[in-house]
């Protein structure tokens, strides 16, 4: 079967025809641990450090299945969250307006007052969705100078269906092609500014950047979501297809770290025309989904785990990936292995982080925790890291293999999870509880999953 590409007009009245409107559904909360345990402040390697902050975590069930969760948070500072249970055949249909699980569902749910209360804004009407069905769910959050776009994408694996909100979630408009090219998986969408093209009614260049799926590529959207067109293909010894979540900088640079390889860090400086590939470290080998960042100065923060120690590195580039800082691991004393790292930037030298980690990795059944991260100073020699988990570790969010070398996969948590920073200056962290019926049992069993966010408050501020 021959592809054809879609033109910009055919897609355009697709996205009209198939605009709808969100159906809020308030979700019962089963309960907000706020934990009574405060952050551990402490340096590189774990070592003591002066807590300067009194950082108290805490963590929000959403009543919902997830898998792969990922956040954004606007600029007035509402959470948007979205994942997906993970299953793949013989799934009921999804009901919309239902607050328990759904095998096969997808959502999107939001708040507004810092976790007290969420509701569903997927895109939809009643239970009457174009997101039926996902492979990997994914949010991202625009902030552009007029305001925000959030951006909902479901993975088809032959292409992806987006909706896009510049509402909050009210209303959504929907693009049932976005994908660009067919046959892709792992996806992350991101944007900023062109560098030589002209955007037509809306102000960034997106990005989405996909497994496919031995190797990386990306399409972009120059009209806002509602066409994508490839561009060339990202090719790196060693690597995988798999890739993290790319950001672009002011000038319209894109970084993309690419997954299980390197360290390595793919760059491109027009738009995706040509990409050059830098290895972050030569010492420290990579596993699953590295993270970057950058903030308004334009340093560049990358974090990764160790394929060997498996645990949490970080480093910093001062001149756009040219050279790379020391490494210095993250993780504070006691947590002996990890999986999942990802990152945030605020302010310069102000850095959000979440990761799995477990304190007993050679007991018959291990148990494995979400860590949420305020880090500070960063860009000197002595950073600050204030971490606590979300959990209580007597209820733990994992339990046996977490990720094994040379595959990332952490079970029922899947390939990633997520952390962004709010307006507030307070990280937020998309974790999935894969022991909600307890964890007395070594297997989990399907349906054993749902959606948690962690917040961390009462520490520094990341934005200022």
């Amino acid at each position: 079967m021959t592809f054809r590409m879609p033109t910009r007009k055919t897609i355009r009245t697709l996205a009209i025809a198939v605009t709808l409107t969100a159906l809020p559904v308030a979700l019962s909360q089963p309960g907000t641990a706020a934990a009574s345990r405060k952050a551990v402040a402490h340096g590189p390697g774990g070592k003591a450090a002066k807590a300067r902050y009194s950082a108290t975590p805490k963590m929000f069930r959403l009543n919902h299945g997830a898998g792969e969760p990922t956040l954004g948070i606007t600029k007035k500072g509402e959470v948007f969250i979205t994942a997906s249970d993970g299953c793949v055949t013989s799934c009921p249909e999804p009901t919309m307006a239902t607050t328990t699980f759904m095998p096969g569902g997808r959502a999107v749910f939001a708040t507004g007052d810092k976790g007290k209360t969420w509701r569903n804004v997927s895109p939809g009407v009643g239970d009457a969705s174009p997101h039926a069905f996902s492979l990997d769910p994914y949010i991202w959050v625009d902030e552009h100078p007029d305001g925000n776009r959030i951006f909902n994408i479901d993975l088809t694996l032959a292409c992806a269906i987006l909706s896009f909100s510049d509402d909050n979630g009210a209303t959504w408009t929907t693009n049932p092609l976005a994908c660009g090219e067919p046959v892709n998986d792992h996806q992350t969408l991101f944007g900023g500014p062109p560098v030589s093209s002209p955007t037509i009614e809306y102000p960034h260049v997106l990005y989405y950047c996909f497994n496919h799926p031995a190797f990386t590529k990306c399409t972009k959207s120059l009209d806002g979501g509602l066409t994508f067109v490839p561009t060339a293909q990202i090719t790196a010894p060693d690597c995988s297809g798999l890739n993290g979540h790319g950001v672009v900088d002011k000038k319209g640079v894109i970084y993309l770290p690419l997954g299980n390889c390197g360290p390595n860090l793919a760059i491109s400086r027009d738009e995706g025309n040509t990409w050059q590939v830098v290895k972050i470290n030569d010492d420290i080998s990579a596993d699953g989904d590295p993270s970057v960042g950058l903030d308004a100065k334009g340093n560049l923060y990358y974090a990764w785990n160790d394929r060997d120690d498996r645990l949490p590195w970080l480093s910093v580039s001062r001149n756009g990936g040219k050279s790379w800082s020391k490494p210095v691991m993250i993780a504070p004393k006691g947590v002996k292995e990890t999986n999942l790292v990802t990152l945030d930037v605020g302010a310069p030298g102000k850095v959000a982080l979440a990761y799995y980690g477990t304190t007993n990795p050679d007991a018959d059944v291990p148990t494995w925790n979400g860590y949420l991260v305020s880090a500070v100073d960063v860009l000197t020699s002595k950073p600050t890291f204030y971490t606590a988990t979300v959990n209580d570790p007597k209820q733990p969010l994992k339990i046996g293999q977490c990720g094994t070398p040379g595959s990332n996969r952490c079970g029922r948590v899947l390939d990633f999870i997520d952390v962004e920073i709010a307006p507030d200056g307070t990280p937020w962290g998309a974790f999935v509880d894969a022991c909600l019926t307890g964890c007395e049992r070594a297997k989990e069993e399907a349906g054993d999953n749902e959606g948690v966010v962690g917040n961390l408050v009462g520490g520094p501020n990341l934005r200022k």
